[in-house]
């Protein structure tokens, strides 16, 4: 079911930051080039080589990026995983009803695979080229390309979530886990702190300048 929506400056949440979609590693890279392009927009450099956005005559945007942009590293040859990331942000979708217009919104449209180019194409409604532009502002470089480094999702998540913050957060298990959606797949919470905590922050801890601690409250919290 999709998730509704019903204020345009909430889009930019449920895609980069507090998304309750479990989105994976390819997935992540993918909004993370957009969130790049959209960089380059605003201060006027060059994109990532071979990269384009046309705005077409509806306001949607085209996409194009080389296979490349998506892997991380030149060893990285997962091409089944790009397509896979491709069409999982394709059936991902919302419900975007602010009152005066319904509408529900795919996060990329029309995905493509050139396998004899080495490019993918795919489009986005302004609703969603809006919220990774507003988002981009706020997201430094160095941050970016750690981000695209790191190899678990909850890694990126985890990170999103401290960037560019002066004071500590805090959060329960039971809000990280609706948080990152997987409520239902780890109900044990130890289970959830062997498969996504305690990797996440060893990734955060060698790759990041940013990490967290964890204790447990009591048996079985967190």
């Amino acid at each position: 079911m999709a998730i509704k929506i019903t204020n345009k400056d909430v889009i930019q949440s449920y895609l980069m930051t507090v998304s309750k979609y479990d989105f994976s590693v390819y997935e992540k890279r993918i909004l993370y080039r957009l969130v790049e392009a959209m960089q380059c927009e605003i201060e006027g450099k060059k994109l990532y080589p071979g990269l384009r956005i046309e705005k077409t005559l509806y306001d949607d945007r085209v996409v194009l990026m080389p296979i490349s942009a998506f892997l991380a590293n030149d060893d990285d040859e997962n091409y089944t995983r790009v397509k896979k990331a491709l069409l999982d942000l394709r059936n991902k979708s919302f419900e975007f009803d602010d009152g005066q217009i319904w509408k529900v919104i795919g996060i990329i449209e029309k995905p493509q695979f050139n396998y004899k180019r080495g490019w993918v194409r795919f489009e986005i409604q302004p609703e969603v080229y809006n919220a990774v532009l507003n988002f981009s502002k706020g997201f430094r470089k160095y941050e970016l390309k750690t981000a695209m480094e790191f190899t678990s999702q909850y890694s990126m998540r985890f990170y999103e979530l401290m960037s560019g913050q002066e004071r500590p957060l805090i959060y329960s298990i039971e809000d990280l886990k609706i948080m990152f959606g997987v409520q239902d797949k780890y109900k044990r919470n130890p289970d959830f702190i062997k498969r996504i905590i305690v990797p996440a922050k060893e990734e955060l801890d060698a790759k990041s300048p940013y990490s967290f601690e964890y204790k447990i409250l009591k048996e079985g919290r967190s």
